[in-house]
């Protein structure tokens, strides 16, 4: 009985590994295209509460974590340097591999919890777990194809040819500007504000985050 249901554990696992090579570019591209969407079915799933959510998708938090799992892989495999000037410990932290994966998800799993936490105050919710979990979801659709696109446009600035670089900004740069426009439809449909008040709260909540960024690198690089 023990052999059966390891067997069809397994055969679950393989399932469901095999399903995401899929699912997971299918959920990237609807999010990618229809961003909005992707994140009004986020929050209807988890309202719903179902048996077997995210049918036909990925959930937001698994996909959020592929992407960072794809480009923790992609870094090692092109072998980007780590800044000349980091700290010791820094060097010591991030060159094993499951620490760098660490480093980014918490980087990049700030901005959904700064945003469900400002939707929240913005409509004058307590900030509860129950309430915080479809905003937090939805942007974890939202993260997933900008952390993609800004990570491999970071890692194509610190190629030494030209061309490279000048792509890497260009990505880096469409990453932001996407995420700012959608930030900003998602506020304005959220909270049935007017579009520049929208794009305000959109562009604090990317600046924002951009400078947790930069803070957090900085306590990585000797002074």
């Amino acid at each position: 009985m023990d052999l059966m249901k390891l067997l069809r554990s397994l055969e679950e696992f393989v399932f469901e590994a095999i399903a995401l090579l899929f699912f997971y570019p299918r959920t990237l591209l609807r999010i990618t295209f229809r961003p909005l969407q992707a994140m009004h079915y986020a929050e209807q799933e988890e309202a719903a509460q179902k048996a077997t959510p995210y049918d036909d998708a990925v959930s937001p938090p698994l996909l959020l974590l592929i992407t960072l799992l794809i480009t923790n892989g992609v870094g090692l495999a092109l072998h980007v340097p780590q800044a000349a000037d980091a700290a010791p410990v820094a060097k010591a932290f991030l060159d094993s591999p499951q620490n760098l994966l660490m480093f980014r998800s918490l980087l990049f799993s700030l901005i959904p919890l700064t945003a469900a936490v400002l939707l929240l105050r913005r409509q004058r919710q307590p900030a509860s777990r129950t309430a915080l979990r479809q905003p937090f979801f939805a942007q974890c659709y939202l993260t997933s194809p900008f952390a993609l696109l800004l990570s491999l446009g970071l890692m194509a600035t610190q190629n030494a040819a030209t061309v490279p670089r000048v792509g890497g900004l260009a990505a880096c740069g469409l990453a932001l500007a996407w995420m700012v426009g959608v930030q900003a439809a998602w506020f304005r449909d959220r909270l049935g504000i007017g579009r520049l008040r929208a794009l305000g709260i959109a562009l604090a909540l990317v600046v924002g985050a951009c400078v947790a960024v930069v803070a957090a690198l900085a306590l990585l690089v000797d002074p």
